[in-house]
Parts: structure tokens; C-alpha cells; sequence
């Protein structure tokens, strides 16, 4: 019986694509489609509409975003959980309609949607922070107001994040090459260890006689003094010279933190506050991750 159904579904999905073009509208919905059939679509270049509302779609997955002709999509009333990350690819997008889904956040690449005017993300799952920046779409100005904030927000959330994940990184070098130096000054306080016993064992030899001894104690011991100083002098050096490193490091990334944030407070004042404020964070995190 389940094999029956399956095959049922299959039948069904299995849909002339062409004889559903009009002019430059592709007319999908109410298809039942799970799955969208983009190998179909993708040839018909003139097919710039595309409705795939009330459907069964649980993901718009990579190979979606090949449909770069698109200027208007209909995705709402489907299941749709994920978005591909580069669904900014689809730069020609002008209107799109993802009401009532189960998108519990935009991808990064979304900011990258310069050409959109109209967006409709009611009944979703998403972070009620951003719900609040970009407003409702409850008419047609509501709708063109979102799709401004909401490409202009996940601008700045990209920024951050390749901010965050370029600051991981130098950390992680910076790590490495602390360790590394460390490292070296280790294997060079053992190699000096042959030579401080060597030493010691000359210095435990039976003394010469009193004169040559005083003779030599002169000659010795301001060597061994000078060679000691040499060494804490390089070791305080080399201290100071990763303290300044460290430092240094600091200070450009406090500077570029200030930069930043003086670019989106121009860009956009209105997100100052809620840069700062803890829900921000938590959509941040939520693309750090």
C-alpha cells in the first residue's frame, strides 16, 4: 500500500513544466511538489515569474539559485525550513513572497538582494528581534519598507560575521605563533643547559695555586657576569617586545571596532541601538555558530 502511495506522489511530481508557461509566468502551485524541479526550469529563460506557492517544499536548496533570470517568486504557504546560503545569487530578484513558512533565519548572502522592493516573511520562525527591524507586510509600502530593512540588516549582520571570523582567525595565528616561540625559547634554555653544568663541574675542580686562582677568578668572573646579563637583558627584551605585539593587536582591532561602528551608525542609525543590545547578540551568535 505504502509502495502505491509513493508511487502515486511520484506520478504527481512529475509535471510538463513547459505546457505550465505563460508568456514569461511559470505557474507551479498547488502541485503538491516537495521537491522543486529546477532542471526543468532553468532552460525556459523567458520564464522570469515563478509561483510555487502551496506546495509541500521543505528546502530551497544550491541549484536554486542558478534561476538567475528570476524578477518576482512565490513561495509562500509551503514548508520551508532552509534556505541555501547563496540564495543572494539571485540578484535580479524584485518581489518575494515566503509567507508562511517555517524560516527560522534569512541566509547571510540575502543582504546582497539589491534589486528587492517587496518581501513577506509572516508566519515564520524567525527571531522576533528581526521580525521587529523589518516590520510587517501588511500592504504594499509595508512590504517595499521590509525588503529595504531587511537587505540593509543582513548587509551589516554579514559584515560582522566575516568581522568575527576574520578576528578568530588572526587569534588562532597569533596563538600559534606564541606557541611556536615559546617552543623555541625552550629548546634554548636546554640547550644551555650543557654548558651551566659544564661549569659547574670547573668550578668544582681542586684550586690552582693562589695566585694563578686569584688570576683566573678575574678573568672568569666578569665574563660569567656579562654572558648572565646578556641573557635576562634578551629575555626582557623579547618580553617586552610580545607585550608591545600584543598590544599593538589590540589597539588596531579596538580601532577597527570604532570604524565599524561609526560606517552602520551613518548607513543606518536606527540599528545603533540594537547593536548594543543583547537580542542583537543572540542573532549574531546564531551565524557565528
Amino acid at each position: 500500500m505504502s509502495k502505491r502511495v509513493a508511487t502515486k506522489q511520484d506520478d504527481r511530481e512529475k509535471i510538463n513544466v513547459r505546457e505550465r508557461l505563460t508568456e514569461n509566468v511559470l505557474d507551479l502551485s498547488l502541485m503538491n511538489i516537495s521537491v522543486v524541479p529546477v532542471n526543468d526550469i532553468k532552460p525556459l529563460k523567458r520564464a522570469t515569474v515563478l509561483d510555487l506557492s502551496n506546495n509541500v517544499i521543505t528546502a530551497i536548496n544550491s541549484d536554486f539559485t542558478t534561476l538567475v533570470q528570476l524578477t518576482k517568486l512565490d513561495l509562500s504557504n509551503n514548508k520551508i525550513r532552509l534556505i541555501a546560503d547563496d540564495f543572494g545569487n539571485l540578484v535580479n530578484l524584485r518581489h518575494l513572497d515566503l509567507y508562511n513558512n517555517q524560516i527560522e533565519r534569512l541566509p547571510l548572502s540575502f543582504g546582497r538582494l539589491k534589486k528587492l522592493k517587496y518581501l513577506d516573511l509572516k508566519n515564520n520562525r524567525l527571531n522576533p528581534v528581526f521580525s521587529k527591524i523589518i516590520g510587517t507586510c501588511t500592504d504594499q509600502k509595508d512590504c517595499m519598507e521590509a525588503a529595504r530593512k531587511a537587505v540593509s540588516f543582513m548587509v551589516d549582520i554579514e559584515q560582522q560575521v566575516l568581522e568575527e571570523r576574520r578576528k578568530e582567525k588572526e587569534q588562532k595565528e597569533l596563538e600559534t605563533q606564541k606557541s611556536l616561540q615559546e617552543k623555541s625559547l625552550q629548546e634554548s634554555k636546554q640547550s644551555e643547559k650543557p654548558n651551566a653544568e659544564k661549569k659547574k663541574k670547573n668550578k668544582n675542580k681542586k684550586p690552582k695555586p693562589q695566585h694563578a686562582q686569584s688570576t683566573e677568578n678575574q678573568e672568569d668572573s666578569p665574563m660569567s657576569s656579562n654572558t648572565n646579563s646578556q641573557q635576562t637583558k634578551q629575555t626582557v627584551e623579547n618580553d617586552e617586545k610580545q607585550s608591545n605585539g600584543l598590544l599593538r593587536y589590540v589597539l588596531t582591532l579596538a580601532a577597527i571596532g570604532i570604524i565599524l561602528f561609526l560606517i552602520i551608525y551613518l548607513l543606518n542609525p536606527d540599528l545603533v541601538g540594537d547593536i548594543f543590545g543583547k537580542q542583537y547578540s543572540e542573532i549574531m551568535e546564531e551565524y557565528i555558530k
